[in-house]
């Protein structure tokens, strides 16, 4: 009988210590402060204390934005598992750590949103031709003109060859097209 009644002590003892140890994590989350981590190897898996860095990266410029958490979610501590669930590779997720922080980045084909109304010339074919996208860039080809590339002034050839012939919008592109007609065959 004493046995038994040494066990359960030991027990109450245990569960009363636990407790307390979740009260007092409880009452450091709750009061702003950074929660003390526990780890105890195989059983609990460190968590998050920092929000990671959501960015979304853009395959075809090149160039990084940064992303607003998704709606409705709460970082609370998220581990290595609830951040796949919420970010999954499938989807171009990537987690990463750079630089000490927990970095979330989504990978997409295509230009960034800045990007997007540029456009650029280029050579195809020794014909001219418009990309969309700033010179450099893997944009897509948008049409190939009927300008000899050989035909034009050395001024627009370096330009082009240079990667200088890039316009802001297609406003712009149209009325430097317009400036070349007179090289058209």
């Amino acid at each position: 009988m004493g046995d038994a009644r040494r066990r359960f002590i030991i027990l109450g003892l245990v569960i009363f210590l636990l407790g307390g140890a979740v009260a007092y994590q409880g009452a450091r989350v709750n009061s702003g402060r950074e929660p003390v981590i526990m780890r105890l190897p195989g059983l609990i898996e460190p968590r998050l204390q920092k929000e990671p860095y959501l960015e979304r990266y853009y395959r075809a410029c090149g160039h990084k934005d940064p992303i607003p958490l998704p709606a409705g979610v709460q970082w609370n501590w998220a581990g290595k598992e609830e951040l796949g669930i919420l970010f999954p590779p499938s989807e171009g997720w990537r987690i990463f750590q750079e630089g000490g922080r927990l970095v979330i980045s989504q990978e997409v084909d295509g230009l960034c949103p800045a990007d997007t109304p540029k456009r650029h010339l280029a050579v195809k074919d020794d014909l001219v031709a418009v990309y969309q996208g700033p010179a450099g860039s893997l944009g897509p080809l948008l049409r190939v003109t009927n300008l000899q590339f050989t035909s034009l002034p050395p001024d627009w050839q370096e330009k082009i060859t240079s990667g200088q012939a890039e316009f802001s919008s297609e406003q712009e592109l149209l009325q430097a097209l317009d400036s070349l007609d007179e090289f058209r065959p």
